[in-house]
This record gives structure tokens, sequence and C-alpha cells, in this order.
């Protein structure tokens, strides 16, 4: 690593910050449909002319704005990943970010502690907390595209039922129930998630809805409702610890029918638990703000193998930067 790749990581928050605030500012939004000068730009989004035009500048240089004869405009990522209106709009995550930027200047504390710097309560306690979380995930897989590969890899066919376990946003849910039309879904969660939920997909997935079910389940306290052909779980496992995710892979064992499949889509790291890169770091993310981190391989499988599953396969995930993988296995016939 020679100076200047050390600098750009060492200030990287700059950039994250930058495009945090253009897109709270609307900036992005502002400019869909036609370029528009700094003047105007400020005009829109009501900001300092001066000011708004270093930040547009920033962009630009991101590689997020063009700029010619001094008129800013779109280029092909913000128009697909920064615009509200776009099927892949990543803003839900950003924004996120933005709202807890503030956590990570507790990191030295935590590292001193171990404690977290907030509490782990998955952003439940407050309605406007749980909404901005829920469509960060919902954003961030949208955007990544994992939903419609993992449907596609899946074979359901022969199955009635599919529940998402802590399923969120529904966002694989819709995924699977569009791939496999036969199939019914539910989503098990949190009540304040199912709130937000059934928000999202009576805006976007009617349809979808009438064939979801919307079920209270706190997997760490609660038996999981079966019996079940399948159970999915995304992004799960890295917010608790060993002992609540083995108890966890034995209460799917028995939620599910003879020959159910589990299905684990997570960050799955190696066993120094260094690689993937983005998998590492965003276990201090974890630190902060859960009771657990990324796991390897070797730990997801024994956990699987001791609660009685069996066929146990792990699969990369082709979506940049092939930072999550899938974990299946079955309960024995």
């Amino acid at each position: 690593m020679d100076f200047a790749e050390l600098a750009a990581l060492a200030s990287g928050h700059a950039e994250a910050r930058a495009i945090q605030t253009a897109l709270k500012l609307g900036i992005f939004d502002m400019l869909e449909r036609s370029p528009l000068d700094d003047a105007d730009l400020a005009a829109a989004i009501s900001a300092n002319r001066r000011a708004t035009a270093l930040i547009a500048n920033a962009m630009v240089a991101l590689g997020l704005l063009d700029k010619r004869a001094n008129r800013y405009s779109l280029t092909e990522a913000s128009r697909r990943y920064l615009l509200r209106s776009s099927a892949e709009y990543l803003g839900g995550l950003i924004l996120f970010d933005e709202a807890i930027f503030q956590t990570w200047t507790n990191l030295e504390q935590t590292i001193r502690t171990g404690l977290p710097a907030r509490a782990t309560d998955m952003f439940q306690s407050r309605p406007e907390e749980t909404e901005r979380f829920i469509r960060a995930m919902d954003s961030l897989t949208r955007a990544r595209g994992d939903p419609a590969y993992v449907a596609n890899r899946l074979d359901l066919s022969k199955l009635t039922k599919v529940a998402d376990l802590g399923g969120g946003p529904g966002t694989y849910t819709v995924a699977l129930l569009r791939r496999w039309p036969h199939l019914r879904g539910a989503i098990y969660d949190l009540p304040a998630t199912l709130e937000v939920a059934r928000k999202i997909l009576a805006e976007r997935e009617p349809a979808a809805l009438e064939r979801i079910d919307l079920v209270r389940v706190d997997y760490l306290y609660d038996e999981i409702p079966g019996p079940c052909g399948a159970l999915f779980m995304s992004n799960i496992i890295h917010s608790e610890d060993e002992t609540d995710n083995a108890q966890l892979f034995r209460k799917c064992f028995r939620a599910l029918e003879s020959g159910g499949m589990l299905i684990v889509k997570d960050h799955i790291m190696n066993a120094d638990l260094t690689e993937p890169r983005p998998g590492a770091i965003f276990a201090l993310y974890l630190l902060l703000t859960t009771r657990g981190r990324d796991y390897s391989f070797d730990e997801v499988s024994r956990w699987l193998r001791d609660a009685g599953f069996v066929d146990i396969r792990h699969e990369a995930l082709p979506s940049p930067p092939f930072t999550s993988s899938m974990v299946t296995a079955r309960k024995p016939k």
C-alpha cells in the first residue's frame, strides 16, 4: 500500500459525508428532469449558491455528477442508484448511515470496553428509526440485486410455504413469490418492523401482500411457527452472538417439515475473519450496534450440524463486492 492509498482510506469519511449530505439535500432528485447551473440548483434545494457549487463539484469529482458549460447533470450511476424514483435506489441505506454516523465517534470506547455504543434493539424503540432502518435494508438488497439471484438459485417447486425469519421489508419474500407463484409466504418479525413492512408492501407490492402472512415473532424468545417447507433468513446471524445463533438454528430445525430447507444469506467470512474486506470492516459496525459479528462458514456449518441439519452447502453471491454468501441445509426426511 502506498501513501495515496493509505491517505484515501484514512479520509474516507469525507467522501461518505459529502454523498450523504448531497442526497439529503435532494441534489440528485432536483437534476432528474434537466441539468441546472449552480444558481438554479441552489435555489431548488434552498441553499447557499457558493456552498452548493462546492458540494456539486465534489460530486463531479466522485463521478456522481457531470458538469458541462457550468451546468450539472446526473451520471448513469447517480440516475440508477441515487434517484428516489429508481427501482435500484440506494438512498435508503445512505440516509440510514447518515443518521447513525455519530455512533462511529464512540468506536474507541467500544474497543476498550467491548460494549455496544447504542442499544442493541435493532432500531425498534422509535417508529422513525425503525422505518429508516427497514427502508435501508430494502434499499440495499434491491440495489445490489441479491433477492432475484437467490430466488432463481433455489428450487422451491415442491413446497407450499416459505417463511422469511426476520424478513424486514419483505424484499426477499416478494422475490421468492414472484419466482415461485404457487407459494405462500410469511414474514416473521418484530411488531414495529411488521408495521413498516406492511406499509412498504402496500405501496409497492399489493398483489404480493395478499400472499404474505405477517406474523409477530421474536426469534430470540419465541418458538418459530411451523411446520414450514423452507425458512429463509438474510443478515440475521451477524446481529447475534454464538450462543443465540446455535439456539436459533435448533429452533429452525424444529419448525421445518421433514426434508425442509433452511437458507441463510449473510456475510460469510474466511476462517481468519479477515476476508472479504468489506465484511471485516462491517464487523466494526456490528460491534457498535449489536451483540454479534460476521462468522466463518466453519462456525455456521458447526451450528447447523449440531442442530441436526444435513446437506450443508455454501455459495458466494455474485453481487459486487462479493461480500454476501448463501448457505443452505436440509432437515433429514
